[in-house]
């Protein structure tokens, strides 16, 4: 909108000495003659703004007429910054674009430089499947619009009438919270999970939802802390090679290994068996289960179960 990007040209304007008419129109992604008009807009509404020509031109507010107090210090703007661009990452939204250009005067790259933080949601890989579904259902959350989606779910495969309400990030994976008419309930979608979908354009009145929080109820945290019952105390064995590849499955700080040593123990508590029968058949020859017994045999049984299936090809 214009009002967003003659507020955000204000600010700029405010805080910087001078700035050219291109670097503006870059950071606005609208053309230089935009620009112009905007800058005629804020003078006719009485901001007195200078045009320099030549080398090191530009434009500025006349010297007298800055504010110098913010309500936003140095390390809230760069805070503020670094979680935008996080967003940014996934959703090149204009309004995202507009608010950060209200809230950082300064050229990007400075920015960067003065934060401890770098947050990036976008995948490794170009034409990322999961990047296309949340720009997708984003789009359904604002013009609410019902999503009609193939979901896997541990129980089954069918589809479901969804109505968007939230994307989260957790752990490394993206969900799709909203109103399932199914269940007639509000549900959470791992992403990933969802086979095709299509929004539709039958729109829904919003539901009244109670402060969202992550829990149990929702996703299976199978790493319990200390409250969890019915702990099983897990050992598994590996060999050093094999160290670096295993930390993508678990977080090295339950690996334990003498430097001097080849051999080190992956140790952690949890309370479900079953998935760590799939974790270690994921990790397939790189981890021998050591305790408990009773995952040990699970794991076997798994195997040979899995034999079964290739035996004729052998």
């Amino acid at each position: 909108m214009k009002i967003d990007r003659l507020l955000g040209l204000l600010n700029i304007l405010a805080n910087r000495e001078r700035v050219t008419i291109r670097e503006l129109a870059q950071r606005f992604e609208v053309s230089k003659r935009t620009i112009s008009r905007d800058i005629d807009t804020l003078n006719k509404a009485g901001i007195p703004i200078v045009t320099y020509s030549g080398m090191g031109g530009g434009v500025s507010v006349v010297e007298g007429y800055k504010y110098k107090d913010s309500v936003l210090s140095r390390s809230d703007v760069v805070n503020l910054f670094t979680a935008l661009s996080g967003f940014m990452s996934i959703n090149k939204d204009s309004e995202l674009i507009n608010l950060m250009a209200k809230l950082v005067p300064e050229e990007v790259e400075t920015i960067f430089s003065k934060s401890d933080y770098l947050i990036d949601l976008s995948s490794w890989f170009k034409n990322s499947i999961v990047q296309e579904k949340l720009m997708d259902f984003h789009e359904a959350i604002k013009t609410q619009k019902q999503i009609s989606l193939e979901y896997v779910s541990n129980k089954s495969r069918k589809v479901r009438a969804v109505q968007p309400y939230k994307l989260i990030f957790k752990q490394s994976y993206w969900y799709l919270y909203g109103f399932c008419e199914d269940s007639e309930g509000f549900r959470l979608f791992k992403i990933n999970r969802i086979v095709s979908y299509i929004i539709s354009d039958k729109t829904f009145q919003g539901r009244s939802i109670e402060e969202f929080k992550l829990n149990d109820n929702f996703i299976s945290n199978n790493f319990k802390g200390e409250h969890a019952k019915n702990l099983y105390d897990v050992t598994l064995r590996y060999q050093k090679a094999n160290e670096f590849l295993l930390t993508d499955k678990i977080d090295a700080k339950f690996f334990h290994r003498d430097k001097e040593e080849e051999i080190g123990h992956i140790v952690f508590q949890i309370s479900d068996l079953e998935f760590v029968v799939d974790l270690v058949i994921s990790m397939q020859d790189k981890v021998k289960v050591i305790c408990p017994l009773q995952l040990k045999d699970k794991v076997k049984l798994k195997i040979k179960k899995m034999n079964e299936i290739y035996k004729d090809d052998i």
